[in-house]
């Protein structure tokens, strides 16, 4: 299996749109992988724009999901993000000033964190969600 593929009995979180979050950044880690075999520096930035983008994006869309349906866990799993937002944003620069080795250094990063974070912190969310999405309904009903 390559390294940076999703695939649902290792990643899924089994939330649809996050799912196809976790998927779309996976793609872009595999795609940003690729670049630094040999593509020019302004491919390999534009993949890490896409990437920042879509991390911010994600982390985001999380973090609204556990402040709507009051999830306990929230500031332990927002602390999360944060960690990896500064982490990504030092190795971003780096890569803008020139330094390939920063990129790999980001693939190596998302590769432990996305896979831990996805296993445990997301995992736990997605549970939640799930169950409270069934109580909404159950009330509604």
């Amino acid at each position: 299996m390559p390294k940076y593929e999703w695939t649902g009995e290792q990643h899924a979180v089994h939330v649809p749109q996050v799912d196809d979050e976790h998927r779309a950044l996976f793609g872009l880690c595999g795609d940003l992988e690729r670049a630094l075999e040999g593509a020019p520096p302004g491919e390999v930035e534009s993949i890490v724009d896409e990437l920042m983008a879509r991390t911010a994006e994600h982390f985001a869309h999380e973090e609204r999901q556990m402040r709507t349906a009051g999830y306990a866990l929230y500031a332990w799993h927002q602390r999360q993000h944060h960690a990896a937002r500064a982490r990504i944003t030092r190795l971003e620069r780096r890569i803008r000033s020139g330094d390939r080795e920063a990129a790999a250094e980001l693939l190596q990063y998302l590769e432990g964190w996305l896979n831990d974070h996805i296993a445990i912190a997301d995992r736990m969310l997605g549970a939640f969600l799930r169950n409270h999405q069934r109580q909404r309904e159950a009330r509604a009903s």
